[in-house]
């Protein structure tokens, strides 16, 4: 039971039970009540004591699953990593708002990488951003697999938390994390990798950053695969969209 947070009502405290907040208010209530109509005195008694039931805050973590590898650069402009850096920023920015942490993993190269464990420093959130590594080949399964990591270690020490990823990528894996899938087998592996995060009751937001004309059919698949909502990355420009990211 938590023991801070919002008080929002009370329980009658069990015979033996230590450790707990005496509600004042429910406890005269409940003398006041068995008192009744003995006018001449008034006493509270063991029966009559109530604790304080609190609930705790429920807070949020965003971790985001940034592919900045090659693929997300084919026309030497990089335009779709920058387009990923704007919408996290802008998701980034109504977080903070409230309070909510966030992290950053991105992949590329052999390997994702940590880029920012969980805080609630926009500051340091957004050089992270700027100081996002690009190119090489896309280990996208790593990237999940580093963000469900982070999601275990968080629940360790707030089994109440509510997490979500926000992964941006235009689904061109081509690294397996188990060398035994092989390239062949690269989709196959990311596929069952989100499916056990889907189950393990991590939300997901995937959002495909392929030119909208000719989106990634890929990230649709794994989107289904994870459970998590597909969303075109030009879609986060609709207004009120970002909020409701944030508010999931």
């Amino acid at each position: 039971m938590a023991s801070h947070g919002r008080y929002v009502k009370s329980l009658a405290v069990k015979e033996g039970e230590k450790d707990y907040d005496i509600a004042p208010d429910a406890t005269l209530r409940a003398a006041l009540i068995r008192n009744g109509e003995n006018r001449g005195s008034f006493s509270i008694t063991s029966n009559d004591l109530r604790k304080k039931l609190y609930k705790r805050p429920q807070s949020t973590l965003i971790v985001f699953v940034v592919d900045s590898s090659d693929s997300m650069g084919d026309d030497g402009s990089y335009a779709r990593i920058k387009e990923a850096k704007g919408a996290v920023l802008a998701i980034l920015s109504k977080a903070y708002q409230k309070r909510h942490r966030v992290s950053m993993v991105t992949f590329r190269e052999a390997s994702a990488e940590i880029l920012l464990y969980p805080t609630t420093s926009l500051n340091r959130a957004e050089r992270s951003l700027r100081a996002l590594p690009t190119g090489g080949v896309t280990p996208f399964a790593d990237g999940l697999l580093k963000a469900w990591r982070i999601v275990k270690t968080e629940r360790l020490k707030d089994p109440g938390i509510r997490p979500l990823l926000v992964i941006l990528s235009d689904g061109e894996a081509n690294v397996p994390h188990d060398p035994a899938y092989g390239l062949t087998g690269v989709m196959d592996e990311l596929f069952v990798i989100a499916g056990r995060i889907g189950s393990d009751g991590i939300s997901s937001l995937v959002i495909d950053t392929r030119p909208l004309h000719k989106p990634s059919t890929e990230m649709s698949e794994i989107a289904a695969a994870i459970g998590g909502n597909y969303h075109h990355i030009s879609s986060l420009k609709a207004a009120g969209m970002v909020q409701a990211v944030v508010n999931f």
